[in-house]
């Protein structure tokens, strides 16, 4: 109401006084251009930017250095996609792969950014700010760069110029990772004996048949035979707690199976490593080809070399290792820089996830999370890049299992987050949660961490020597245990997709029942998952009936429908099927200094910065009848220990309406040949009130152009035609909604129209952009 009122009096102060209109149309331009140009600034730079701390460099005259993201809104259209290994092209068959995603960012633009950068140096002081292209990410349209500076106001000056250029859609800040914060330092000497047995297993995992074997038991390896005895060594129990031993007993360890491992590098030349097949490695941090860390140092150099050790290492002797998917084929990405206070960067990671998913990696493993720039309410899966970039990471294919975080009650770290994503915890060896274990949920209400693992004195290969092994404590060497099961899923079924394999874990893990914020769904069992039989399918693709043979299409469950092929789930429900209950907002959200957004059942999932609406999950293309899962009371039962298990198959929704959203249009640039993306941007769901302002503002603005050049056009049509004469074809009734005639003006009517009386309503001449979300 206050726009509408606004604009007719906009209209009318233009027709009536021109030069006024005139010259708060040149007060209103820039306004408009600076208040669209701050948009594109994200909060986190924004905060960073106006920091105290960050002025108080400028009483350093050496140079201080920042990482920041710059988006662009498109792409090269002559330019070829990047290629990819066919074992890529295969598996993106089980997901969802945007072309888009293979075109290279446009060389121009990150040109433009480096000549912008030299343009913001004065004569004086040319080397005031530096700045050099660090890495590119296809799949975000993005490009990370290392601003060095002498000043803050020339880092201040150079981000408000990249924000006033049209192709520049947003400017963040590169999140990093400082790794001894919020991770406990492994316990434990060296040692290449074997340390006692911990055979103290919680009765929620149960003891497997192969307990009784000891330590040796049969496995396969490439041309090995079923037959030959394998020593577990000290891993024999963090894999026995998880079952692993008896999937390689019946030849699942990973073999064709192609695993990435992400880390701050590998000390190769250990003995877990000589007989591994390693197809491809590369440094992202020195952009090179070798992955080798340094040998005899310890914490966090030897990181890479335990979280490695875990998943594929083979050495089975007494005291030595075996890990969960020896027999698999690995890349190796250092994405850390050990030498650096700041040693991890999530540039590097994204682009470590984009390589080796174009070399074919199937599963992911990585131990990193990146926590000190996000807040609470970041973490829902959309906000974080490195957490956009894990979910794309899944949706073409990709099985991608990480820790959950060592930060305890402070809450999961990205990209955990992520949806589609497995985020493990820690256990001991009794299967009782770690103390230092990250809880979920995300802050979108989505059971995290999703998995548990062994994570407390785990067995691992360390850079002291080449046969030299250590304990060590961290989700950070749960997580490589369960990136093997994942391996050995897949061997079992190579055609399963992610949410297939999560799927599996869950319904075989120790709480399937009774999901919770501390260790997910509890400690899977591989056997178990590699038997199980999953709701959804291949396809990928709900019905509102099942297909005659059971095969092709899987139901919606807990009230969700079938919309295009994909579940639209209540809001108390999430996940490919619907089959997955949203942990309510509380302390987690509460205690830490942030809001639970409210919602007219009283129930919310959704932890803010502030107070509002809550739009999580909001349904898009029907309108659920009632049903009990999308009430306060049944939300809440999903979670307790008595409810039905998750997995099992519900109510489908019998009706089903099409959804239709308007195309996003893109502007091409005068200096390059373009195409848009077709990636949407992950916008929050928090409407943005000064967004609201300027677009009336500018709206407003608009339109009173609009108006005075009517007014010019009719006033040069008026003096060269006549006071009254109409040949312009406008008409009387072209006149601002509620405007008459000016009183000094007779009203006529030639009687050719019999609606010259009523009031013109203008069409909407343009088009605006809103999110879904808002």
């Amino acid at each position: 109401t206050v726009a509408t009122q606004l604009t007719s009096t906009a209209l009318l102060m233009a027709v009536k006084y021109p030069l006024v209109a005139l010259v708060v149309l040149l007060l209103i331009s820039p306004l408009c251009t600076l208040s669209a140009s701050n948009q594109k600034i994200s909060d986190r730079i924004s905060s960073l930017l106006a920091a105290p701390q960050l002025s108080s460099r400028d009483l350093n005259p050496s140079p201080s250095s920042q990482s920041i993201w710059v988006y662009f809104s498109d792409k090269p259209s002559n330019v070829a996609p990047s290629p990819v290994h066919p074992r890529a092209v295969a598996r993106r068959q089980k997901g969802t792969h945007d072309h888009q995603h293979d075109i290279p960012v446009s060389q121009s633009y990150i040109d433009a950014v480096l000549s912008l950068a030299k343009q913001q140096n004065s004569p004086s002081s040319p080397s005031s700010l530096v700045v050099t292209h660090k890495t590119s990410s296809k799949w975000l349209n993005a490009a990370s760069f290392s601003v060095s500076y002498v000043g803050s106001e020339h880092l201040r000056s150079f981000v408000s110029a990249l924000a006033s250029l049209p192709y520049i859609t947003k400017v963040d800040v590169v999140h990093s990772f400082i790794k001894n914060k919020g991770h406990p330092m492994d316990v434990g000497a060296e040692a290449t004996t074997t340390p006692p047995h911990n055979n103290n297993i919680d009765n929620n995992v149960q003891q497997h048949e192969d307990d009784d074997d000891g330590e040796f038991f049969r496995y396969s390896r490439g041309t090995q035979s079923v037959n030959e005895d394998i020593n577990y060594g000290s891993s024999r129990d963090q894999l026995l707690q998880i079952n692993v031993i008896a999937a390689h007993r019946a030849g699942l360890n990973g073999t064709g199976v192609v695993i990435m491992v992400l880390d701050s590098g590998f000390y190769k030349d250990h003995e877990a490593f000589a007989n591994m097949h390693i197809i491809a490695e590369w440094d992202f941090v020195d952009n090179d080809d070798q992955t080798q860390s340094d040998p005899y140092t310890l914490q966090p150099n030897e990181h890479g070399t335990g979280t490695l050790s875990d998943i594929g290492g083979f050495a089975p002797r007494t005291g030595g290792i075996v890990g969960s998917a020896f027999g698999a084929s690995y890349l190796l990405g250092r994405t850390e820089d050990t030498m650096q206070e700041v040693i991890a960067e999530e540039d590097h990671f994204i682009a470590a996830l984009e390589w080796g998913e174009g070399l074919g990696a199937e599963v992911v493993s990585a131990s990193l999370g990146y926590s000190e720039w996000y807040k609470y309410p970041d973490m829902d899966g959309a906000t974080a890049p490195i957490s956009v970039a894990s979910h794309l990471a899944v949706q073409k294919g990709m099985v991608v299992v990480v820790a959950a975080g060592n930060s305890g009650n402070a809450g999961i770290s990205a990209p955990a987050d992520a949806d589609g994503v497995i985020a493990v915890a820690a256990v001991d060896g009794g299967g009782n949660k770690a103390g230092f274990s990250s809880v979920g949920p995300s802050s979108d209400g989505r059971v995290k961490p999703d998995v548990s693992a062994w994570g407390v004195n785990t067995w691992r290969a360390t850079n002291a020597g080449p046969a030299i092994y250590r304990l060590g404590s961290g989700t950070s060497f749960a997580c490589p245990l369960m990136g093997g099961v994942a391996a050995i899923i897949l061997q079992a079924h190579p055609t399963w997709t992610p949410a297939m394999v999560r799927e599996a874990l869950i319904a075989s893990a120790s709480k399937t029942n009774s999901p919770d914020n501390l260790l997910g769904w509890g400690i899977p069992d591989t056997m178990k998952a590699v038997a199980y039989t999953p709701t959804l399918t291949p396809e990928g693709e709900c019905a509102v009936e099942s297909s005659p043979d059971g095969t092709d299409d899987f139901l919606c469950q807990n009230g969700g429908a079938c919309c295009s092929g994909d579940c639209e789930c209540p809001r108390t429900v999430y996940g490919p099927s619907c089959a997955y209950p949203r942990l309510p907002c509380g302390s987690v959200c509460t205690t830490k200094g942030f809001f639970c957004r409210t919602h007219q059942d009283g129930l919310s999932f959704r932890c803010s910065r502030t107070d509002g609406p809550d739009l999580t999950n909001a349904t898009l293309c029907y309108t659920p009848e009632p049903t009990p899962a999308t009430t306060a009371a049944a939300a809440l039962a999903l979670t307790s220990a008595s409810s039905s298990s998750p997995l099992s198959s519900s109510s489908s929704s019998s009706s089903t309406a099409s959804a239709s959203f308007p195309a996003t249009s893109t502007t091409s640039r005068p200096d390059t040949s373009t195409a848009s993306s077709t990636s949407p941007p992950f916008i929050s769901p928090d409407v943005d009130r000064k967004m609201v302002a300027v677009v009336v503002v500018c709206v407003v603005g608009g339109l009173a152009t609009v108006g005075l050049i009517i007014l010019v056009i009719a006033r040069r049509g008026k003096a060269g035609v006549g006071k009254n004469d109409h040949s312009l074809g406008m008409g009387d009734g072209f006149l601002p909604l509620g405007m008459g005639p000016a009183p000094d003006e007779e009203e006529e009517n030639d009687g050719d129209d019999g609606d010259d009386d009523k009031p013109y309503r203008k069409g909407n001449g343009g088009t605006t952009e809103v999110s879904e979300n808002a």
